[in-house]
């Protein structure tokens, strides 16, 4: 009866071993896999501004994206500045 040399495993045996269809979850500790969820520090970081929604007429709607063509700013920016200036 031939003998099967031991090898010691590695990345490119396991990735080969489970490509020729071969059950390798016994080398993994399943106990401390995570799947799924939010990972701390991920994503967009808040610049410190809110979404607020609003109605407002078609006029200022047209007004509102005309400047921001005009300018080359969001009109986010456009919005937001007309609203500083009137409070000041």
């Amino acid at each position: 009866m031939p003998t099967m040399k031991k090898t010691k495993t590695t990345t490119e045996n396991l990735e080969s071993r489970f490509d020729a269809g071969e059950d390798v979850l016994d080398y993994f500790d399943m106990k401390k896999a995570k799947w799924g969820g939010a990972r701390s520090g991920a994503g967009r970081k808040s610049g410190g501004r809110v979404q607020y929604t609003t109605r407002l007429s078609s006029t200022i709607i047209r007004a509102i994206k005309n400047r921001a063509r005009k300018q080359k700013r969001p009109e986010c920016e456009i919005v937001e500045a007309a609203l500083a200036a009137a409070w000041k």
